[in-house]
């Protein structure tokens, strides 16, 4: 994997912490509101996904 294809897929990787903590933080504002709970936990998960996808890729478990 090339320099350039690595800095890409960490940033990817940030923006995608930063959108998970954005998530995390609604979720606990309206904890009160069940379908938006919902909405925020199974927006998490993809987020959580993808972020494990790209961590397998730069650790070379996966090939992309």
């Amino acid at each position: 994997m090339n320099i350039l294809k690595r800095h890409r897929l960490k940033k990817q990787q940030k923006a995608l912490m930063r959108r998970y903590a954005i998530m995390e933080h609604l979720q606990t504002e309206h904890s009160e509101d069940e379908y938006f709970y919902k909405y925020t936990q199974k927006e998490m998960d993809a987020i959580d996904e993808e972020a494990e996808r790209i961590r397998g890729i730069l650790e070379g478990r996966w090939n992309e």
